[in-house]
């Protein structure tokens, strides 16, 4: 049988990141051993009648093999070679990542990339190649910027676009090794959305814009300001701007009803060969959208102005504006979707399918509210 002293410089020759501390009526061991490129701590207590026992349970670990190994085992070195075993069986290897090649890939694309493109203005490679930041110019001079993400994890398709300023989802563009098809997707793209950006641009400085704040060639709708009480919501197919647009007014049901009614009438006059901003116009039956005046002051002892949720007292809520207007014309209260949702909630409001009916919290008039997603 070895001695103390052999036992001791076998532990610092195969386990050199155990520790050992000596107790009146034991020895703990306790460090790291590396199993399969991976560190484990482990902890020992030997006691006095020579017996191993493992303080520091491993999930993965069978206790009735540990229990064997305590029983079993002469000395420490013995013990922790079956752990070592053990263990080895439980973990699949980790073989060390070696990305060198896809650094140089990373390197090579973007320096043939910053330097091909007429149309870029700046762009940055992050410090740790994780994504490259890029803001192109289109042909109207407009500024689009775009953020392509490293993938390591996919060597076959290390580019991929993760931000932008389009209107589409991720699913119109595809993956690559190869930067310059990447980004050729995003031109394609921008170039094809031409007219749809003239159009949000005319929105944006033509009407009083209510919904989204700030404006964002991302989004495809505008909520527009029409008078105190009323606004509307253009939505429109960015790739198909010659389909009819989807179009929702906002406000109460006698005033709403009299743009509907005009909206109706028109709609065999639409014609999708002149610019869409002039249709839009003559389909609603406005020359020109209306101008809203700098707010004034709210009136004393006006608890909420016109057009703000009558329940949380706000206009913005969350970046969402009221929505809901109650049908009765002697009320016409708005609220929030959200407001509304948990008021006629908290009063048990009957609930059918995607939607609650309850009572106005001002008229109790019945009013019907959607459920937020």
């Amino acid at each position: 049988m070895d001695t103390t002293d052999e036992i001791d410089l076998k532990l610092l020759f195969k386990y050199p990141l155990m520790s050992k501390t000596e107790y009146e009526d034991s020895i703990i061991f306790k460090g790291l051993i590396e199993i399969n490129n991976e560190d484990f701590e482990i902890i020992v207590k030997q006691t006095l009648q020579n017996k191993f026992i493992l303080l520091k349970n491993l999930d993965f670990v069978d206790q009735q093999v540990i229990n064997n190994i305590q029983e079993t085992a002469s000395d420490i070195v013995t013990f922790l070679d079956f752990i070592e075993k053990h263990i080895s069986t439980k973990v699949l290897s980790k073989v060390p990542l070696n990305n060198c090649d896809i650094y140089k890939q990373i390197l090579y694309e973007y320096s043939e990339f910053s330097n091909y493109y007429l149309n870029l203005k700046d762009c940055y490679l992050a410090y740790d190649l994780s994504k490259i930041t890029a803001t192109m110019v289109d042909e109207s001079n407009r500024e689009h910027k775009i953020e392509i993400y490293v993938n390591y994890n996919d060597k076959k398709n290390i580019f991929e676009i993760i931000e932008y300023d389009l209107p589409c989802g991720r699913d119109k563009f595809q993956k690559s090794s190869n930067l310059k098809m990447v980004y050729n997707q995003f031109i394609q793209i921008v170039e094809s959305l031409q007219l749809y950006f003239n159009l949000m641009e005319d929105f944006d400085k033509s009407c009083h814009i209510l919904d989204p704040i700030p404006q964002n060639r991302r989004y495809n709708y505008r909520r527009i300001w029409l008078d105190e009480t009323v606004s509307i919501i253009i939505t429109v197919d960015p790739f198909c701007l010659c389909a009819l647009p989807n179009i929702v007014f906002l406000g109460p049901e006698r005033i709403v009803e009299a743009y509907r009614s005009t909206m109706n009438k028109n709609l065999e006059n639409w014609d999708p060969t002149n610019y869409i901003f002039s249709e839009i116009l003559k389909l609603i039956g406005l020359e020109k959208f209306p101008v809203k005046q700098f707010d004034q002051p709210r009136a004393d002892g006006l608890l909420v102005d016109v057009g703000e949720c009558s329940i949380c007292f706000s206009y913005r809520l969350a970046d969402n504006l009221p929505e809901i207007v109650c049908k009765n014309e002697y009320c016409s209260n708005c609220y929030h979707i959200a407001c509304l949702y948990e008021w006629l909630m908290s009063v048990n409001a009957r609930r059918f399918f995607s939607e609650v009916v309850g009572s106005c919290p001002n008229c109790e008039k019945n009013i019907s509210c959607p459920i937020p997603n």
